[in-house]
């Protein structure tokens, strides 16, 4: 879901002759961004990078520093990561200052997940925090949408509770099989009323204020 608003996003991007994945990790939208830029760079913290199977392309400092000129890139990746940096505010000035001026920034955050890049996990954003933080860095913000709702929430919770109890019997293949298919069966009717916009048009304003997590498009404003 996240990734489907991500996507859609970049139709909003002009220029894209150069773009930085900040953050980059391994690299999961490398191919798709390659295909929309000229010009793909990745860029990640040299401590949790060692972690994946990736090797960025230039490191990124304590301190949020990125070592390119002003004004660089024309649209900057933002996916999954403020939520792992301990002063996202200094991570924001810094993606302001190599951006072009009117050049994008693309990127989500969870706002339910578990504790993950561990012992790098710091931060769960409303959309009100995201929304501030992005004016108080001077940008203009886009788009800012809730990605889930209570409904999508309750029935990951639900296939990832009940998934424990059936592992013992992942051995008995036909029985574990059985089990499998109906612990899906709450995802897949969740999926058929997304698809139908029920939960958009009936049920939003009593279950969307447990999102998942928020995809954003942000702007560097033109410089005077």
């Amino acid at each position: 879901m996240k990734a489907k608003l991500f996507i859609e996003y970049f139709k909003h991007v002009e220029k894209r002759d150069s773009i930085l994945d900040y953050g980059s990790g391994d690299g999961p939208y490398r191919k798709m961004l390659t295909e929309y830029f000229d010009s793909y760079v990745s860029a990640d913290y040299e401590v949790t990078n060692l972690k994946h199977s990736n090797r960025a392309e230039i490191s990124i400092d304590d301190n949020q520093k990125v070592d390119v000129e002003d004004n660089a890139f024309s649209c900057v990746v933002l996916s999954e990561v403020l939520e792992h940096i301990y002063k996202p505010h200094e991570a924001l000035q810094e993606i302001k200052r190599i951006v072009v001026p009117e050049g994008y920034v693309i990127g989500t955050v969870p706002f339910f997940m578990w504790e993950h890049e561990k012992p790098y996990d710091f931060h769960r954003y409303t959309y009100f925090c995201l929304k501030r933080m992005f004016e108080d860095n001077g940008f203009e913000i886009i788009k800012l949408d809730y990605v889930g709702d209570n409904l999508g929430v309750l029935t990951y919770i639900f296939t990832k509770v009940f998934g424990v109890f059936i592992k013992p019997i992942r051995k008995i293949k036909p029985l574990h099989f059985l089990f499998k298919t109906i612990l899906k069966i709450p995802a897949l009717l969740y999926f058929l009323l997304i698809k139908i916009n029920f939960v958009e048009k009936g049920l939003k304003k009593y279950f969307g204020e447990y999102p998942f997590g928020f995809v954003f498009l942000i702007k560097k404003p033109k410089e005077v």
